[in-house]
């Protein structure tokens, strides 16, 4: 028997590919997470602290920076009890730099419940009023406003107390008047 045939093929065959290191993340401080959040989202944050809000529901998350610093604002000062938060967003499938994994990892440091739905904004409200029920504040993000159909599930997830926050061309307002209106009537 000649040792040499299998001398070769193993020197044929390449190494196991290698996955890049990952770079830890440091965890956020509140200095760090105020430096993050614009003007108008503090201004946000300052309404949302004297709220009573147990559930929110964030539609679009974007660099998730923001989420985290509203998750400071609304949990720094010791909730007995903690908050669920929601996020709709369809993560790296839709193209964000920001990653499912890497968003639930950055949740793990507040003392919130969080539920990330990461999925197509229609199929997203459908599974929160399907899954989670309804919510105390809503914050929508989204690149556009909602369509008849997004707004009929956001009715269906307001509260006759939810407030719903949303973005345009960078500044909050409380909008989509008659959600809870709506849901009232119906």
């Amino acid at each position: 028997m000649n040792p040499t045939p299998r001398i070769q093929s193993a020197q044929q065959t390449s190494p196991p590919a290698q996955r890049p290191a990952a770079v830890p993340t440091r965890p956020a401080t509140s200095k760090s997470i105020s430096g993050a959040a614009t003007r108008d989202d503090k201004k946000l944050f300052r309404r949302m602290e004297s709220l009573s809000v147990q559930s929110v529901l964030e539609v679009g998350v974007g660099d998730g920076r923001r989420s985290l610093a509203m998750l400071h604002a609304l949990t720094h000062k010791g909730h007995s009890t903690p908050i669920h938060y929601i996020a709709i967003d369809e993560f790296e499938l839709g193209g964000n730099a920001l990653s499912l994994r890497d968003f639930h990892k950055q949740l793990r440091e507040y003392p919130a419940k969080a539920h990330l739905v990461p999925m197509a904004i229609d199929a997203g409200l459908d599974r929160v009023v399907r899954t989670y029920g309804q919510v105390d504040l809503i914050l929508w993000s989204a690149e556009q406003p909602p369509t008849p159909a997004q707004h009929s599930a956001l009715a269906r997830l307001s509260k006759s107390h939810t407030i719903v926050f949303a973005q345009e061309n960078g500044r909050w307002t409380e909008t989509l008047p008659g959600l809870a209106a709506g849901k009232r009537a119906a």
